[in-house]
C-alpha cells in the first residue's frame, strides 16, 4: 500500500514529466514551422511511416536522401 506521500511524489513525477514533454513538442512544432533543419539548414520533410515524425532533407544513407548536395544529417523530431 502506498503511503500519502508515496501518492504525492508519484503525482508531481509524473507532472513534471507532462511539463518536459509539453516543452519538447512545443519546441520541435516551433522548428517545424520553420521548414528549416536547426543543424545544417536544409529543408525538412515528413516521414509518413509514423504520424508527427519530421526529418532533415539530408537524413539517411547515399540514394536514399531526399537532397543529396550536402553532407549526411541526423535530425530528426517528433512532435506528436
Amino acid at each position: 500500500m502506498m503511503t500519502l506521500e508515496q501518492k504525492r511524489a508519484r503525482r508531481m513525477e509524473r507532472e513534471a514529466a507532462k511539463a518536459r514533454h509539453d516543452e519538447y513538442i512545443a519546441k520541435a512544432r516551433a522548428v517545424v514551422a520553420t521548414g528549416k533543419c536547426p543543424v545544417c539548414g536544409a529543408g525538412i520533410h515528413r516521414n509518413l511511416s509514423l504520424t508527427g515524425w519530421w526529418q532533415c532533407d539530408r537524413f539517411g544513407s547515399p540514394g536514399f536522401r531526399k537532397d543529396e548536395t550536402g553532407p549526411e544529417c541526423n535530425w530528426q523530431v517528433f512532435t506528436s
